[in-house]
């Protein structure tokens, strides 16, 4: 199984929650839709991101099973993208 490669947010993420690295793209994904409801995390101070990453992180867990509902959907939807393109080519 190969490592999942985190990104500058996602490091910093699991630096300030001390998350899994699944948790920390979660936490992405939580911050930008229902934190900040903004594409970009590059606009904020180093006290707006780490609060940020503290909120998203409580919405998680307490909403975790909802939330992990919605990714196993998404990541689904996403798997019969990919298996309908690789029927058509």
């Amino acid at each position: 199984m190969r490592a999942k490669k985190l990104g500058p947010y996602q490091r910093e993420m699991r630096r300030i929650t001390k998350c899994s690295a699944d948790d920390a793209a979660k936490i992405q994904h939580i911050m930008r839709d229902d934190v900040l409801h903004t594409v970009a995390l590059d606009w904020l101070s180093t006290a707006q991101f780490e609060e940020a990453a503290r909120q998203a992180t409580k919405l998680l867990d307490a909403n975790r099973a909802d939330y992990e509902e919605y990714f196993a959907g998404t990541r689904a939807i996403f798997e019969q993208m990919k298996a309908a393109k690789g029927a058509i080519v």
